[in-house]
């Protein structure tokens, strides 16, 4: 008679590691934890279906360090200790003098019956120290953990680790179903500001300053945007400022307290400042050859277009100046704004974002100041040449979807070209998948 095995689970793990790989003091570590703190890391099931559980203490997760050099038995021993303390077994005194083949195969038996959840192993880059073959190993190691018992195994590190990871993690990698990610420093945009503005709330001198350009100007430049350094740069600050009896914190005191206490740090945060590839290079926690490839492509175009603009100028004879504000000052009466307020609104704004032009969407910004150097409704658009017709209404905000339009018409493109460069039809594939 054949058995029937409906309700019988197949045992087909389907759990993914990762590596998280990035610059050293980004926060890596720190926001892992973080994670993992939001769920207990020991569970106690007495019963499972009415039964006594055989291993009642459940690992939900499990934070360790690669040993410093590298090596399989000490990340084994480290393991088992870890487990021992947190459940109260005695993996380590009965195994601490077997071999890493020994140990590997306890390692995978002490994670399966405690049904650990997730492992992450961090400082990965220690591999490096490793000799033979004994990092290829330990990789091929995560990767059988991961395809065999289903447990998650988290990889993190700094660039250090990445010649390890893409090499002889290469293949292996493929079957970790969540890829890996790369943590770069912060560029100074608005997720900088963003950091800093969390910062600021921290003022524990007698009088507080407001963010403005200029602290985030040198909190960047002092840190490279690297978040650890950042913190502990603002923290050290307000020391000083404390000890010394200043009542604020200013830039000058910044780069006074990254002169003098960021001594060890500073050849690397030269060497980011820099921008030379040859330089990084020297430092391997904070050289990743992708991101700075990109750092100094983005370097090289800025110049290339700063180049292209002196060639207009000297050779053609061809004033940017003039020709943004006369263009401008034609689509702006074109739009229905009268020719002098036009005019000095074309000149205006022209002035100001002249070296980011291809930034910002200067036509709105030139309409939002003609607007408000209008002075109503009637000044600020021309006179209809027929009394006969109907005065022309023109939209007033710049998102206006008839503004687009007619904006767009000036570049020779169709409504429905205009509406989509704007942002206001998706393409179907984004909603795909």
């Amino acid at each position: 008679m054949q058995g029937n095995t409906n309700g019988y689970p197949v045992n087909t793990p389907t759990s993914a590691g990762f590596a998280l790989v990035g610059i050293s003091g980004i926060g890596k570590s720190s926001s892992l934890l973080r994670i993992l703190q939001m769920y207990p890391q020991v569970i106690l099931h007495r019963k499972y279906k009415g039964q006594d559980m055989p291993a009642p203490y459940q690992i939900v997760w499990l934070k360790m360090d690669c040993p410093h050099d590298g090596s399989i038995r000490g990340l084994c021993l480290n393991f088992l200790l870890a487990v021992d303390s947190l459940v109260g077994t005695k993996y380590y005194k009965k195994n601490v003098t077997k071999s890493p083949d020994e140990l590997l195969p306890l390692m995978a038996q002490a994670a399966a019956v405690h049904c650990l959840g997730v492992l992450v192993i961090d400082e990965i880059q220690n591999l490096q120290e490793a000799k033979d073959d004994r990092a290829a190993q330990m990789l091929n190691f995560f990767v059988q953990l991961v395809n065999t018992i289903g447990l998650p195994v988290v990889l993190v590190g700094t660039y250090k680790a990445l010649p390890a990871l893409n090499g002889e993690f290469r293949n292996a990698r493929r079957n970790s179903g969540q890829g890996d990610a790369t943590w770069h420093h912060f560029k100074k945009d608005e997720e900088w500001d963003w950091l800093l503005q969390g910062l600021w709330k921290y003022q524990w001198t007698d009088k507080k300053v407001e963010l403005d350009q200029e602290f985030i100007d040198v909190m960047y430049d002092e840190s490279q945007g690297i978040s650890d350094i950042a913190i502990k740069l603002f923290m050290l600050t307000q020391w000083r400022a404390l000890d010394k009896e200043i009542e604020h914190i200013t830039p000058e005191l910044i780069r006074s307290v990254a002169r003098d206490r960021f001594t060890l740090i500073r050849p690397a945060l030269e060497a980011l400042r820099s921008g030379k590839k040859k330089q990084i290079q020297k430092f391997a926690d904070i050289y990743d050859s992708v991101s700075i490839d990109d750092y100094l492509e983005r370097i090289e175009a800025e110049q290339r277009q700063a180049e292209r603009l002196e060639v207009i100028r000297s050779e053609l004879g061809y004033d940017v100046t003039e020709q943004t504000v006369s263009e401008l000052s034609a689509w702006l009466i074109d739009a229905g704004i009268n020719q002098d307020i036009a005019s000095d609104a074309a000149r205006e704004v022209t002035k100001i974002h002249l070296h980011e032009l291809d930034k910002i969407d200067i036509h709105k910004e030139a309409l939002r100041l003609a607007l408000q150097k209008s002075s109503g409704p009637k000044s600020n658009l021309t006179q209809p040449r027929s009394s006969t017709k109907k005065p022309k209404t023109m939209p007033t905000e710049p998102n206006d979807l008839r503004l687009i339009v007619t904006q767009g018409k000036k570049k020779k493109m169709t409504a429905y070209d205009s509406l989509k460069a704007a942002g206001y039809i998706k393409s179907p594939v984004e909603f795909l998948g």
